[in-house]
């Protein structure tokens, strides 16, 4: 059976800062892939934060860090459906362990679902590894990998 995915030519697709004016866009795109929103979430909590998009004329993906005096945590990874596969998610990754290395942070840490596989296996070739498991942290019986990336 053919693929239905369409061809995606990612070399028009910037990776960028998000715009004050794309809050809602990006927002929306959480809760479309991840049916809720970590940028919502964290928005009134003291951390500082950026949101990493890929603009291909539309917001095609987003990224979502946090930090503190203490940790770096990549907070969400959103991608439309139609440009997964494509690099979009490696790219994103890339570009938040730079920012934690700029920042002069010597880690970056994240939550995912242990039954989200595309995901964990994104992490790993994008260097995380498993550092424990959590019970319960999406609720009962959902569990999550914490996960961490040595900058």
């Amino acid at each position: 059976m053919p693929s239905t995915r369409k061809f995606v030519d990612l070399s028009n697709v910037i990776f960028r800062e998000m715009d004050g004016e794309e809050v809602e866009e990006v927002i929306d795109l959480e809760y479309e892939v991840l049916g809720s929103s970590v940028f919502v979430k964290i928005s009134t909590l003291p951390y500082y934060k950026k949101v990493i998009v890929a603009d291909a004329g539309e917001i095609v993906g987003c990224a979502v860090v946090y930090w503190d005096s203490e940790m770096f945590r990549l907070g969400s990874i959103a991608v439309k459906e139609e440009y997964r596969g494509k690099g979009v998610g490696m790219e994103l990754i890339k570009k938040c362990t730079e920012i934690a290395e700029e920042l002069g942070y010597d880690s970056v840490w994240l939550e995912v679902s242990i039954s989200n596989h595309t995901a964990i296996e994104i992490y790993k070739k994008s260097g995380f590894k498993v550092y424990k498991t959590i019970k319960h942290f999406y609720g009962i019986g959902k569990h999550a990998y914490r996960m961490v990336y040595y900058v």
